[in-house]
């Protein structure tokens, strides 16, 4: 893996996703392999969980891997094309700063609610969670806009913590919730509809864990959704 710069050791997940992405892109698994599991590159980096399914969200929106449900992660046939996150415009820095800081704040906060919606969610809720899930399932697979579908899911894990406070945050945040449809990405072609199934797997990955009322596992995967996402942003900013 890269060495650290002046001194400064790099974020764990962003130089395990830098070593795994060098190795895609040299064939090492070539192109419809499977990716070593999980607790193998947990073993192999040394790392925790949580970690490496930080580093392997960023690999799923640069189109490099992508998940076979009960299968693992494969390298994807797609792996050549153009990624997702282009730089941006000058103009759009600014706005990606802000949803930077939006997600830094959500982290912080919705990580500990899929903690606490594991622990107290009634049936009902876990029922509202599962809807919202396959709205955004739907949405997906009919090529529909997805932002609403995705914002309700993160909402009703707000409401199934039974704390007002954050159902009160959620609303305060309102759209900024879910920032993407400001960047004007292309939303037509394959790697953006890669992106969207990916979501899609790792809101899967909450919901189950809530269902199973399995508490810490809600919260590793809730901040694996949420860190990948602010280091794909970061690195927009950065560009």
């Amino acid at each position: 893996m890269k060495a650290s710069v002046k001194g400064q050791k790099p974020r764990l997940a962003t130089e395990i996703e830098e070593d795994l992405r060098t190795r895609i892109l040299a064939g090492q698994p070539p192109v419809g392999e499977k990716l070593a599991t999980e607790r193998a590159l947990c073993l192999t980096y040394g790392v925790s969980r949580t970690v490496i399914r930080e580093a392997i969200a960023g690999l799923r929106a640069a189109g490099l891997i992508e998940s076979r449900r009960g299968s693992g992660l494969f390298v994807r046939a797609s792996s050549v094309q153009a990624p997702l996150w282009q730089a941006p415009m000058p103009e759009m820095q600014a706005e990606i700063v802000a949803i930077v800081d939006t997600l830094e704040l959500r982290a912080a906060v919705e990580i500990e609610a899929a903690f606490l919606a594991a622990t107290r969610a009634s049936p009902g809720q876990i029922a509202q969670l599962r809807s919202c899930h396959q709205r955004f399932a739907e949405a997906v697979a009919a090529g529909e806009k997805t932002e609403a579908a995705d914002f309700a899911f993160h909402q009703a894990i707000a409401e199934a913590t039974n704390n007002s406070a954050y159902r009160s945050f959620m609303e305060y945040l309102g759209k900024r919730t879910i920032p993407r449809s400001k960047l004007g990405l292309e939303t037509t072609g394959e790697p953006y509809r890669a992106y969207l199934v990916d979501m899609q797997s790792e809101h899967l990955d909450i919901l189950e864990a809530i269902e199973r009322h399995r508490a810490e596992d809600a919260r590793e995967a809730m901040q694996a959704h949420l860190l990948g996402s602010l280091e794909r942003y970061r690195a927009l900013s950065q560009s």
